[in-house]
């Protein structure tokens, strides 16, 4: 299986299959006998877009809220990553099949993985697939770009030995 294939199934099984148990609390909450203020709390989303740097309006092509509710601060996004990231990682059976399943066509795609907490915007998590993706009538497809890679390289005459 190779590393975009990889990459995809842990990302899309994560997405698609998610699970979403809990509900976030979006105002902050106060502790009444010692006065102070804790941070909301939000729902850690994860998802995939098709560049690292997604504009501001852009919206994941995929997503899925894993059921982890989170402090929305650096801890919590924190935390909210390295959960993406982990599912992404530990789940590689179907991804690419999944994805075209539900996309139906795609032409060189890239997905980049991205997590959030509560109402904070989407952040990179640091993963984008290696290779190109491409799905014709909800099927895995070979990408052009990999055939053209392969006729490249079969073609090259391999240098003479040093002597």
């Amino acid at each position: 299986m190779s590393a975009l294939q990889v990459f995809l199934c842990d990302l899309c099984i994560l997405l698609v299959i998610g699970f979403n148990f809990t509900t976030a609390e979006e105002a902050p909450r106060v502790n009444t006998t010692a006065g102070a203020t804790t941070p909301a709390t939000g729902n850690c989303s994860c998802g995939g877009f098709t560049s690292e740097h997604p504009g501001a309006g852009d919206s994941p092509i995929i997503s899925q809220q894993p059921g982890l509710t989170v402090a929305e601060d650096a801890a919590g996004e924190a935390t909210c990553k390295a959960l993406c990231v982990a599912l992404a990682t530990a789940t590689k059976a179907k991804g690419p099949e999944i994805l075209c399943n539900r996309l139906k066509t795609a032409d060189e795609l890239k997905l980049s993985a991205f997590f959030k907490v509560g109402s904070r915007p989407w952040l990179y998590a640091g993963m984008t697939a290696e290779a190109p993706l491409c799905c014709e009538a909800g099927k895995v497809k070979v990408c052009a770009s990999a055939v053209a890679l392969n006729a490249t390289t079969v073609g090259v005459t391999p240098p003479a030995a040093a002597v």
